[in-house]
């Protein structure tokens, strides 16, 4: 508040700047003398009121009419940010993936897949751009900026395209739509709403395939580039997908069952069936199978068991249960049987003579391209071709082997922690294999865990869960 006097110090008038300089008010007191708008403003002006000034205000004070009160003479212009952008999608963006885990431990399938879909033509997203910012000035004059709104970039992935108005984002197909890396991506699906049997005939999609029924002995499912969802059971049928598997229910394969896939194998059971899985293969229960996982077998649930058959796993098993009272013969293997590290050295060996090779044509190739600016030799070219030819082979053969180097650089990772772990029982009947060392199981045992340690196999055990 800053307050000013007449000369002869019997006039007096107050003028108060609020806190964040966006208004100011005057007090005169009634019976005072007579002010005029123009010395009004004048104060003000001497108090450093400049800017937004109430002229009508103004002169209801002079003319007396106002006072023995605030009354508030300029205000200023309060700025305005301006918001960013932001996309409003019409699909639920966050869904749960995971299967629910029940109290017992084992895995409900029911409500798995549940993915957002949409139609050719849908409206996906709208993109909302930035606002504009709006600079401020308050009572002094002094401008006070705003912060300018941000806009976002472009959505990306695949299956939808932007409108014209360039906010819009409309599906170019039907499919499943998830949202992964700060990406888009719009799946194709192929969906059978009923039982999939010999009448109905087999199935080959690129992309993802869900059947809301069952799926009869004989049946062949192959989904390309995408995945396998079956709502109920399957009979000795052929699945195979370029990822997961997943069957709501189980596999009663009856020996002819066979499923393929790249990513993850899931199902309540499996029972009389073959599986190969470069992921994981997890159930509730497995009897009598043939099992290859590149990484993982996971059985749970209070009664989870194995039981029959052959099961490996590249890194872990892990089951509630082995075996029976019955003492049924399980084979169950983790890690890698061969010796990694003698197939390690004769890679790295093999790779080191083809660059060497390679070495060898490449400098060869380069004299001969000093020879031919040298003379016009036409037998030169064609020994440049064998060696141009030569030197592509070289380059498939270090492309071949570099990738079976990486591969066993991972097989190397997964035998470093390769183990066979049981919650509750482990019947006799049972051989336990771990990279490439076995025993047999004698007689029963209760939570136990086996890891290779050297050149046999020690068993510990572990807390009861």
């Amino acid at each position: 508040m800053t307050d000013f006097q007449t000369e002869n110090n019997q006039e007096s008038i107050q003028i108060m700047v609020a806190e964040d300089q966006l208004s100011a008010s005057v007090w005169i007191q009634q019976g005072e003398s007579h002010y005029t708008a123009a010395l009004l403003k004048n104060r003000l002006s001497e108090a450093g009121v400049t800017s937004g000034l109430q002229e009508e205000t103004i002169q209801q004070l002079a003319n007396g009419l106002l006072y023995d009160q605030w009354v508030v003479v300029a205000k200023g212009t309060p700025s305005v940010n301006g918001e960013d952008g932001w996309y409003e999608y019409a699909f639920q963006r966050e869904t749960d993936h995971k299967p629910k885990i029940l109290e017992d431990g084992s895995v409900d399938y029911s409500q798995y897949g549940n993915i957002p879909s949409v139609e050719e033509g849908d409206v996906i997203a709208v993109y909302h751009p930035a606002t504009e910012a709006k600079d401020g000035m308050d009572v002094h004059g002094n401008i006070l900026v705003a912060r300018k709104g941000k806009n976002l970039a472009r959505l990306f992935g695949k299956g939808f395209a932007c409108a014209e108005d360039g906010c819009t984002y409309i599906a170019n197909r039907s499919g499943k739509i998830v949202e992964t890396m700060d990406k888009i991506f719009i799946d194709q699906e192929f969906v059978v709403e009923g039982d999939l049997t010999n009448s109905t005939g087999s199935i080959c999609f690129r992309g993802d395939i869900r059947i809301r029924g069952n799926v009869g002995s004989g049946v062949s499912v192959v989904s390309e580039k995408g995945s396998i969802l079956v709502d109920g059971f399957v009979e000795g049928a052929d699945l195979q997908a370029n990822r997961d598997i997943t069957l709501k229910n189980g596999m009663q394969g009856n020996g002819k069952g066979f499923i393929r896939a790249k990513g993850n194998v899931n199902a309540k059971f499996f029972e009389q069936c073959t599986i190969c899985a470069d992921g994981c293969v997890n159930a509730n229960a497995i009897m009598n199978c043939q099992i290859e996982a590149g990484e993982d077998v996971v059985v749970s649930g209070r009664f989870g068991s194995i039981i029959g058959g052959h099961i490996s796993a590249q890194r872990q098993i892990k089951a509630t249960n082995i075996g029976n009272v019955a003492e049924v013969e399980n084979q169950v293997e983790a890690g890698v049987a061969e010796n990694l590290v003698t197939k390690m050295n004769l890679l790295t060996e093999s790779k080191k003579k083809a660059l060497d090779e390679w070495e060898r044509i490449a400098q060869g190739i380069e004299r001969i391209d000093t020879l031919m600016e040298q003379t016009k030799n036409a037998a030169l070219m064609e020994k440049k071709r064998v060696l141009m030819r030569g030197k592509i082979e070289k380059d498939a053969e270090i492309s071949e082997l570099e990738k079976k180097i990486q591969a066993t650089v991972l097989a190397m990772e997964k035998a470093n922690v390769a183990k066979v772990t049981v919650d509750r029982y482990v019947h006799p009947g049972t051989c336990i294999s771990v990279n490439g060392m076995k025993t047999q199981v004698q007689e029963l045992e209760q939570h136990v865990e086996y890891a290779r340690r050297g050149n046999g196999i020690i068993v510990y055990h572990i807390d009861e869960a």
